[in-house]
């Protein structure tokens, strides 16, 4: 066994409390702490959009936001094999109505010239396994909703079938191209799609993603606490521990709850023991 001098140690002792070291320390403490709230927040994010692409709605978006798949289905960040409708339908000019279709496939024909004449706005992209589509039926010159929210089964469109060649579309007659068309499932097209998805966002144990606030640290956040702390000489503002010997001891609140919101008169020095009574989780 090794033993160490009393000056060895008393310099050893010394070197930790070196405080270049522990300014150091304390950043990176830092940077670890906004490296997991954001991870969090990102969570959040594509825990919401999910909750909006599973539910008959479907997500608002410009489809030019959307991504081609490997396989050429619509991605939209985690989620493939999506499918893009129009929600707001309306009567012809010769007063005829028929549904417009969904599509599966990003470079679908329809799909793709919605994105040259600038109408890819005119799209929801959902994800689930009901055959059914919310839908506005409008007035001819699209000035009147003569009826919202109406439940109402699409068929897929015959161009999407095409260019991902599904179940072999284009390369077999028009009889079996009608078979394939007229028994799409989505059950059958998504597989088991839906239900990875459903566990990724159950993986995240996400408590409340609605009322959870979705604000991010300023890029300089790490400057800002550290001389915000610096200008209170590392002393608690609520029971006035000094904490200039361990200055990771003492943490920065924003009195708002709004970590977008970092000026000084929004933000508490406050120790460890102080900030978790605000905030219980930090315990």
């Amino acid at each position: 066994m090794i033993f160490l001098k009393q000056e060895v140690l008393m310099k050893l002792i010394n070197f930790l409390e070196f405080e270049p070291l522990k300014d150091i320390m304390e950043k990176m403490k830092i940077d670890k702490d906004e490296e997991i709230e954001i991870e969090r927040i990102e969570k959040i994010k594509i825990a919401r959009i999910w909750k909006e692409l599973s539910s008959l709605s479907g997500l608002d978006i410009d489809i030019n936001e959307t991504d081609s798949s490997e396989k050429g289905y619509i991605k939209y960040k985690e989620f493939d094999k999506l499918v893009a409708y129009i929600r707001d339908q309306k009567y012809n000019k010769d007063g005829t109505f028929f549904l417009r279709k969904f599509h599966i496939a990003y470079n679908c024909q329809i799909l793709s010239d919605a994105r040259k004449e600038g109408n890819a706005s005119r799209f929801k992209i959902v994800q689930n396994k009901s055959p059914e589509f919310l839908i506005n039926i409008l007035s001819n010159d699209a000035q009147k909703i003569i009826k919202s929210n109406v439940k109402a089964k699409l068929d897929v469109c015959k161009y999407c079938l095409s260019t991902i060649n599904y179940k072999n579309y284009s390369r077999v007659g028009k009889n079996e191209r009608e078979k394939i068309w007229e028994n799409f499932s989505f059950e059958e097209f998504l597989g088991t799609e839906f239900d990875k998805n459903e566990e990724l966002i159950k993986s995240y144990n996400l408590d409340d993603i609605e009322n959870d606030k979705i604000r991010l640290y300023p890029e300089n956040w790490n400057e800002i606490s550290h001389n915000y702390r610096n200008s209170k000489k590392w002393v608690c503002e609520e029971c006035g521990k000094d904490c200039s010997k361990n200055k990771s001891e003492l943490e920065v609140h924003h009195i708002d709850h709004d970590p977008s919101n970092s000026e000084f008169y929004n933000l508490k020095a406050l120790c460890r023991t102080c900030h978790s009574k605000i905030h219980p989780h930090m315990e």
